[in-house]
This record gives structure tokens, C-alpha cells and sequence, in this order.
């Protein structure tokens, strides 16, 4: 493939997506000035999102456990640092990065506060950590949507904002700000049955939908 159709394919299945173009737009904006700074993407698949934070001007590193992600990532125009490696064993000395951001990851992990020791390991001493999690606080309320969406996805556990809040500071880290993405019950309940039916193609196909759901 060619680095332009390959660009093509990552936009889409990245930015054109119900809620991630918005969810990661946070973040970046939560990380503030990048230029010159050093982030870490843990579990961030083929960079994609990392990249973007190049062009923000960050010296970017993507770690992720699939090869076949990072081989697709170095197909990519302007891709960061491409590391094959474990979130729970983080490959990096202790005080590498200004910024270590995680998107939608820590869900599928076998064990979350394991993961986030690490980030705040690699984490320099005034360093952000910018990251989102499955919450899904109305879960309970649609059992069969959620397991479908469990299931599909590989959740192991799911980060209500107490919860998470309480594992970042056993991990050492403050929380400075905190929101949750869906704009009302309908906007978790839609994300749900796109995720239990709709899978990647509903993803896309509902990004019209952006702007009344996150």
C-alpha cells in the first residue's frame, strides 16, 4: 500500500468514529504545550494518536504488545517511536517523560493499579498523565448491552471516576481535572448498542452522531 492510502485508513479508523476524535482531543488538550516535550502513548496500537502529538511538536514514543499494529504504524507518514513492549513492564527508565497519556486502555488490562505504578514510574517529577478509561456507570442498567460490549472488546474491568481517582493516588499521582465523555444516559445507551451491534463499521457510520453523544 502506498503511505497515502495507508494515511487514509488510519484517519478513518481513528477520527471518523462516534466519540474518539473528541475523547483524544481532550487529552492532548488536557497535556497542554507538547513542543519539546517527551510523551509516552501506553498501549496506543499504531501510533496514530501519538503522531498527532508530534505534530504538536512533542519527541513522541507509541508501546504496544501487537506487532501487526506497529508494523501497519511504521507505514504511517510522521508515525513516533514504535516500541513492542508490556504497560505492566514498561521498557523505559523511571523519570523518562514530561507526558505519558493512555487512551481507553487500562479497561483491558489484567491489572489496572499495576499499570498505572508504571506510568507514574516513567512519569518525570511534575509530569502529566493523561488518560481515559471504560466507566460505563450505567452498566448495570443494560446488563445484556454491557456484556455484549465486554465481550466484544475484551473489557476485564471497568474505571468509574471514584474508583480511578482512589487507584491514581495509591499510584502517587493527584488529580487535577476529571469529566466523563457521554452527554446523557441516551448518549451511554447509543454507545452501548453501537458497541454490542455495530462493532468498527458502526463506530464509523455513527460519527454523525459525535456531537449529541460526547
Amino acid at each position: 500500500m502506498s503511505p497515502v492510502r495507508d494515511d487514509a485508513l488510519a484517519f478513518v479508523g481513528h477520527q471518523v468514529h462516534v466519540m474518539r476524535r473528541r475523547e483524544v482531543g481532550t487529552l492532548l488538550e488536557w497535556a497542554g504545550e507538547l513542543s519539546g516535550r517527551t510523551l509516552l502513548d501506553v498501549a496506543g496500537g499504531d501510533g496514530y494518536w501519538a503522531g498527532q502529538a508530534v505534530r504538536r511538536g512533542a519527541r513522541a514514543v507509541c508501546l504496544d504488545l501487537a506487532r501487526h499494529k506497529l508494523e501497519f504504524g511504521r507505514r504511517l507518514r510522521g508515525h513516533p517511536g514504535l516500541v513492542e513492549g508490556d504497560a505492566l513492564a514498561l521498557p523505559f527508565a523511571a523519570t523518562t517523560f514530561d507526558v505519558v497519556m493512555s487512551v481507553c486502555a487500562i479497561e483491558h488490562f489484567d491489572d489496572g493499579p499495576a499499570a498505572l505504578a508504571e506510568m507514574a514510574r516513567v512519569l518525570r517529577p511534575g509530569g502529566d498523565l493523561v488518560m481515559s478509561a471504560d466507566a460505563l456507570t450505567r452498566a448495570t442498567t443494560w446488563p445484556d448491552l454491557f456484556d455484549r460490549h465486554r465481550e466484544r472488546y475484551h473489557v476485564k474491568h471497568t474505571y468509574p471516576g471514584e474508583h480511578l481517582a482512589k487507584l491514581l493516588d495509591d499510584a502517587g499521582l493527584d488529580v487535577v481535572r476529571q469529566t466523563y465523555m457521554f452527554r446523557s444516559e441516551r448518549a451511554e445507551r447509543l454507545y452501548l448498542t453501537l458497541s454490542a451491534k455495530g462493532g468498527r463499521a458502526g463506530w464509523n457510520a455513527a460519527a454523525v452522531l459525535s456531537p449529541a453523544v460526547a
